[in-house]
């Protein structure tokens, strides 16, 4: 896997922050904006937050930036919203990592970056829970078109995806297992890319 920077995804985030001033009216909120997205989540040591957890989860270092950005968002939603937000699964595994960092998680994200504790309540499980979170979800979905414009789909899935039959992601010993790719993930892209959606 190759672990080397992609430095063009900083060049495309920048346009980013222009067209969000305009959407966050309460300065407040956007200071908070400004504090999450100045948080450095790749210090310079060897296996930093996104080197890791782009080794754990499998992913390149540009998904894992893109992944870090949906979480990014996703705390700024659940800090400045009423209700309760969920997460997508991506974003739940980024979130799973953050946490591992206890120290930059608690002392530095939630204290200072966030300025108050975002504690992570699992499901309880049944029926009762399921709905409940989707319609957190749905609701999460709705505030971050409102903030930050269509979702994209494959870090934010649409609800039924998000709670469908079977998770998304499991951990896995790959000394006894062996993961193959889903062939409908790439049957899917090409198709999209044959009808020009790419």
């Amino acid at each position: 896997m190759d672990l080397t920077p992609d430095l063009s995804y900083k060049i495309c985030m920048t346009g980013e922050k222009d067209s969000l001033k305009t959407k966050i009216k309460n300065n407040l909120h956007y200071k908070l904006w400004q504090r999450i997205e100045n948080h450095n989540f790749e210090p310079d040591t060897p296996l930093n937050f996104t080197v890791r957890l782009a080794r754990d989860m499998r992913w390149s270092i540009h998904q894992t930036r893109l992944a870090i950005d949906a979480y990014k968002k996703f705390c700024f939603l659940a800090i400045i919203s009423d209700t309760v937000m969920t997460p997508s699964d991506t974003v739940d595994e980024v979130w799973h990592q953050h946490m591992i960092y206890t120290r930059d998680y608690w002392d530095i994200w939630c204290r200072q970056v966030l300025g108050a504790p975002l504690h992570h309540d699992p499901t309880p499980g049944g029926s009762k829970a399921q709905q409940y979170y989707k319609e957190c979800y749905a609701n999460t979905l709705a505030l971050y078109e409102q903030y930050f414009g269509c979702p994209d789909p494959v870090l934010w899935p649409a609800t039924y995806v998000r709670f469908g039959r079977k998770p998304r992601y499991r951990l896995i010993d790959t000394s006894l297992l062996i993961t193959l790719p889903n062939p409908l993930f790439y049957i899917k892209k090409i198709i999209k890319r044959r009808a020009g959606c790419l």
